[in-house]
């Protein structure tokens, strides 16, 4: 199928719609572990690992906030997808951008790749980053066929 031919009269494929919704669906999941995280208890703490009890106690407040500026932000991007609007854009950009600070900092100055090793460290992160990156892309794109707008 030829994507301009999709794309007469601005109208998203089919397809467009559904990504759209497994990426809200994506989003809700973020939101749901941001708020466990956010509710994580002294008993939960005691549960993991000393690696991982060291990590969560070292984690700085302001890394928390990066953490939620990347999952509302996704949010809104997500929604902005299902109401075909071009802000959707800014929003997976903010998001991407906080994914990085987030983990950047968890990497590089944490050292959790150090303490957990690659496979438990990188794994998910990476599987993160390239949702956010894919989802950027796909707002940029349905910019550009007129799929969503102002």
């Amino acid at each position: 199928m030829d994507v301009k031919a999709q794309s007469a009269g601005g109208k998203p494929p089919t397809w467009f719609r559904i990504v759209a919704g497994l990426a809200l669906v994506w989003m809700l999941i973020g939101v749901m572990s941001w708020v466990m995280d956010l509710m994580t208890d002294e008993a939960a703490i005691a549960q993991m690992s000393e690696v991982q009890q060291q990590l969560y106690r070292s984690r700085p407040a302001w890394i928390f906030v990066v953490y939620a500026i990347a999952i509302f932000s996704g949010l809104a991007g997500a929604i902005g997808l299902l109401m075909r609007k071009s802000w959707a854009v800014t929003a997976f950009v903010v998001s991407l951008i906080a994914i990085i600070i987030q983990f950047g900092y968890t990497f590089l100055v944490m050292d959790a790749i150090g303490l957990l090793g690659p496979a438990a460290a990188v794994i998910f992160p990476l599987v993160i980053f390239a949702i956010g990156a894919a989802l950027l892309w796909l707002a940029m794109h349905a910019r550009k066929f007129g799929w969503i707008t102002a």
